[in-house]
């Protein structure tokens, strides 16, 4: 379970500038480097993105019901079902996992839709079944393919909960690219243009939070549940497309972002409110490779 994504110096490495559509159902939010404040994020990055992992960890070593505890395990060696997860996996697989992490980082410190309370629950990386066959591959074979296929269902999920119950969901497509992709631009306001108001995700995040023996588990799971299985109309549905990229528009030379900044991108249907957000980052996979402790 995902304790918190608050990065206090956030503001410090990211400048933002918002804009806002006149019937306030379109945002759009520009998130700029400065590099200069990079080595202030890099170690609770890295923090951020351990923990987003550790869950899948966690389901991985249950499976051979290992401890890596010293006093409860004194072989000298021990199989580890975990060891290389995730950096030894492609820069594309890594691009696509930070991609997610950042969309819940950007829900839980910019405030989408003015609103303060979004909370991540957890990521259902534990599901992506074909890496963890690939990453068994690696250790039997020493061979591993270049590229993994991403998993299904939703990117990122972000709630507001108050007084035990959910009153706002926030869907979160992410995509992350070393320099400029239009066509996944296109594509990310396709896939959140879905007509479901209530996740399909919600019984992977059920399944993950039993896992866990906490109040706070226990509170997330019930309120998951009752939005399921009541189907809440009075739950609103909020859609945000988050896009990091490593390069921002030259041509021409008044043009800042590569989204729209006053109206939904064309391949929008949802006719929901909608923030895109751009995160122009320099040397992308430079820095995926540092959270991730990726050696090559």
């Amino acid at each position: 379970m995902i304790k918190s994504l608050n990065l206090e110096t956030i503001n410090d490495w990211l400048n933002n500038t918002l804009n806002e559509s006149d019937d306030k159902s379109y945002r759009h939010l520009l998130l700029k480097e400065n590099s200069t404040a990079r080595t202030q994020v890099i170690g609770i990055l890295m923090q951020m993105v351990h923990e987003a992992h550790e869950d899948a960890r966690l389901r991985l070593r249950k499976a051979f019901e290992i401890s890596l505890d010293p006093i409860e395990n004194d072989q000298k060696d021990i199989y580890d079902p975990t060891y290389g997860y995730p950096e030894v996996f492609d820069i594309t697989t890594l691009k696509g996992y930070f991609g997610e992490i950042f969309a819940g980082i950007i829900a839980e410190n910019f405030s989408p839709f003015n609103e303060q309370s979004w909370k991540v629950p957890a990521f259902s990386f534990r599901y992506h079944e074909i890496a963890f066959d690939q990453l068994e591959m690696l250790m039997m074979t020493g061979e591993m393919i270049s590229a993994i296929p991403g998993r299904t269902g939703d990117d990122c999920l972000a709630f507001v909960m108050e007084n035990e119950k959910i009153i706002k969901i926030l869907f979160c497509e992410a995509k992350c690219t070393a320099s400029h992709s239009s066509d996944l631009i296109s594509d990310a306001h396709k896939k959140i243009s879905s007509k479901n108001s209530i996740p399909v995700e919600i019984r992977r995040l059920i399944e993950i939070l039993r896992d866990y023996d906490d109040d706070d588990a226990l509170r997330w799971i019930d309120a998951l549940r009752k939005l399921r299985v009541n189907m809440d109309k009075d739950c609103e549905r909020y859609d945000l497309v988050s896009y990091i990229c490593g390069s921002s528009p030259k041509i021409p030379k008044n043009r800042t972002t590569w989204m729209p900044l006053d109206a939904p991108h064309v391949k929008y249907t949802g006719k929901r409110n909608l923030e895109a957000v751009e995160i122009h980052l320099s040397d992308v996979e430079d820095l995926i490779k540092m959270v991730y402790g990726k050696e090559n």
